[in-house]
């Protein structure tokens, strides 16, 4: 028999045993042949690698390497070869390329290098100690990408061949290292150093993967694929059984699904770690798909869910989803509303009932929030049973509903979600007119209590809450809440323009260019005011209701906006572009008019002085498909470790409460899971006690689905 018949071989200190397993049951194995090593190696008490090479010599070699050498087994005469070219120190690893003819071994301070020919002709042995500068721990030759891995403690080295003009074969090495690797290498950004194993497929078709393990995780590398995804890491306790960052990987097997496994199914990655077993099991699914396992979690009473308003939820035992249960949040009203917009697109794109039976139990809560503080235009920031818990300060029974309380103090953050999603819920979820009335009257109530109260947000103690505050006097005197100057002038624009679109009242319109300030600020309630305040521009121009008049002075007060606009959302996008995310990204593409529902826009009013938006949303719609790609199946905000990582170049002057964060951000599966207003630059946050809710996913998906940005 010859090497590529026998399915494996058990090798221990006293002799091999060869097996053979059913092709199509891999449980069902048997012990062909057993060899006993010759007695003069007795003083063998640990085997480190074994190596099968199949075009060496008529039947092929098992090469052993142990504490005590480098043996070999001639599968021809099953003959054990002690001390191979006289090699008798301990040998760490093995590795072999079937192209270059070549077998590799490592030791602590010295690679050999043996290359054989048809015949033994061409046969020479060499050893190479110059670049081994740390005892070698693991070798891998990838014959796709014709490259001996190196795996040592101070990182990895690459052994690549070049062939000279006269046909011979050179080795030259280089370095891979983290952010800068040497000039000679055609890899860079290794996230760890500290190599464990190295480990590549063995299936029968080509695989450019290499997969490291480390004292602190796993790592893939892939050359066949863009930047973005050449390094997947492996490495917190969302992949790893540790909730500390060192796991110490000391095996790595990759097994490969055979050629009539369905396409979806993918490969699996299994480590044994100093704290357990790590099973990475990848498949290919469609961003439909995802969508369809996060809109899952919503299923799972008070998991996310409760009472119709959406937000995070806590768990008691660390990492336990069974024990993941909603609470009263802060920014219920504004998560809620996130939420609804993710299904009124939804519906719009599907068009199924029960898709808007659904939705519709969602405004129903947002719209209890309205009416359970008992002000009208007053919405709480959530509301519970009154059984649910003991009152507390800041919490007031409802004068509306006896059964219920509310939560007080509402913020500019929950305004700004409801202004957001009323529109949506008017002019794409409701069916009727008594439908588009109640969401209408939800719109007017709340920009009208703004109105009526001197531009604050007044609550049930009649004074002002903390951050509901618009009043132009206040926000551009008071220190206190001048950093909010542009983006609450933003806010209150959408806010009067797009009520004012729908209802015709005049004194929404009357008072703008009072409170206006051209300096708009970039982030998630900025794009959500954008959002609200183009579709205002979309109601003014398709009214039915508005006159002619009416429409001519929103038209010229639109016009005069449009270049500021321009500006603040340009320069937002300047910086929110580098974050990739679908949520910043499909909103500047339908605030830019970029997409069928807004492009008509431009073109319809006077844009000579202004200039084509910056960035081009085909661009920005596969940064977002990558990141939704990446976005991890599972939402618990994990502890993360990343601080440690080599490729990632610390922000100094931008480190907050000594929390390091880093200037380029990271993919989503690599780091702690975070809404659109989180730190996308945090490198060491999470803590694994919560899980986030899926609204930051589906709203990016079925937005860009509405629009027609998933190409």
């Amino acid at each position: 028999m010859t090497a590529s018949s026998y399915s494996a071989a058990l090798i221990t200190p006293n002799d091999v045993q060869l097996i053979l397993c059913n092709s199509s049951n891999a449980t069902s194995c048997s012990i062909v042949q057993m060899i006993p090593f010759p007695s003069i190696l007795l003083n063998t008490t640990k085997i480190n690698d074994g190596l099968f090479v199949e075009d060496l010599g008529l039947a092929g070699w098992l090469y052993i390497a142990s504490d005590s050498g480098l043996h070999g087994l001639d599968l021809l005469t099953l003959t054990i070869h002690p001390y191979l070219n006289e090699i008798n120190v301990s040998i760490s690893s093995l590795a072999w390329s079937s192209q270059r003819q070549a077998i590799f071994a490592g030791s602590e301070t010295k690679l050999w290098i043996q290359q054989y020919g048809d015949g033994n002709e061409g046969w020479h042995f060499v050893h190479i100690n110059a670049f081994i500068d740390s005892p070698i721990t693991s070798l891998v030759y990838n014959d796709v990408q014709d490259k001996l891995w190196i795996g040592q403690d101070t990182g990895i080295t690459l052994l690549s061949p070049v062939i000279m003009s006269m046909g011979r074969l050179h080795w030259y090495f280089s370095r891979l290292a983290g952010q800068v690797s040497n000039p000679g290498s055609d890899i860079g950004h290794l996230p760890f150093a500290n190599i464990t194993v190295l480990s590549v497929s063995h299936s029968k078709s080509s695989d450019r993967r290499i997969w490291i393990g480390s004292v602190r995780g796993v790592m893939r590398f892939d050359s066949n694929t863009s930047d973005l995804n050449a390094w997947r890491i492996f490495n917190s306790a969302r992949y790893m059984p540790n909730r500390e960052s060192q796991v110490s990987v000391s095996s790595l097997a990759i097994l490969s699904y055979a050629n009539g496994i369905p396409n979806n199914i993918g490969s699996t990655a299994v480590a044994v770690t100093n704290r357990g077993l790590a099973v990475l099991r990848f498949e290919k699914w469609t961003l439909a798909q995802k969508a369809e396992h996060f809109q899952r979690f919503l299923d799972q009473p008070d998991r996310h869910d409760k009472y119709g308003l959406v937000s995070r939820c806590n768990m008691s035992s660390w990492g336990d989803i069974r024990t993941c249960m909603k609470g009263p949040s802060d920014n219920d009203g504004l998560w809620a509303s996130m939420y609804l917009a993710s299904q009124v697109f939804r519906y719009a794109v599907l068009r199924d009932p029960t898709i808007k039976s659904q939705a519709w139990k969602h405004f129903e809560a947002l719209e209890l929030l309205n009416q359970v503080s008992g002000i009208l235009g007053y919405p709480g920031r959530s509301f519970a049973k009154r059984t649910d818990f003991p009152p507390s300060s800041d919490w007031y029974p409802s004068p509306v509903y006896s059964n219920l309380q509310f939560k007080d103090d509402t913020s500019s953050d929950e305004i700004v979600g409801h202004e957001f999603v009323y529109p949506l819920v008017h002019d794409l979820l409701a069916e009727n007119d008594s439908e588009r009335q109640r969401a209408y009257i939800l719109t007017f109530n709340i920009t009208n209590h703004i109105l009526t109260h001197d531009w604050y947000l007044i609550d049930e103690n009649h004074t002002h809450t903390t951050w509901g505050i618009w009043n132009p006097i206040q926000i551009n005197n008071d220190s206190f809440y001048q950093e909010s100057r542009g983006l609450n002038s933003l806010q209150i624009l959408a806010f009067l323009l797009q009520t004012y679109a729908y209802s015709g009242d005049e004194r929404f319109l009357d008072v703008t260019i009072a409170v206006c300030d051209n300096n708009f600020s970039d982030d998630e309630l900025a794009y959500l005011s954008y959002f609200a305040l183009v579709h205002a521009f979309h109601t003014v121009a398709s009214s039915t209701s508005l006159s002619s008049t009416q429409k001519e002075r929103a038209h010229k007060l639109i016009d005069h906006l449009l270049e500021y606009m321009k500006f603040g959302l340009d320069l937002s996008h300047k910086y929110k572009r580098m974050e990739k995310s679908p949520f910043y990204n499909f909103i500047y593409c339908y605030v830019s008019g970029q997409v069928n529902e807004t492009r008509y826009l431009f073109k319809k009013y006077n844009l000579s002085s202004t200039k084509s938006f910056d960035f081009d949303c085909r661009s920005l719609s596969n940064d977002g498909i990558w990141y939704m790609q990446r976005w991890p199946l599972e939402l618990i905000n994990w502890q993360q470790f990343n601080s440690d990582r080599l490729d990632v170049q610390i922000n100094v002057p931008a480190n907050c409460k000594s929390r390091p964060v880093s200037l380029q951000m990271l993919p989503p599966d690599e780091r702690s899971s975070e809404k659109w207003n989180g730190n996308v630059y945090a490198l060491d946050d999470g803590n694994g006690f919560s899980e986030d809710d899926p609204a930051g996913f589906l709203l990016s998906y079925w937005g860009m689905r509405y629009f027609n940005l998933l190409r």
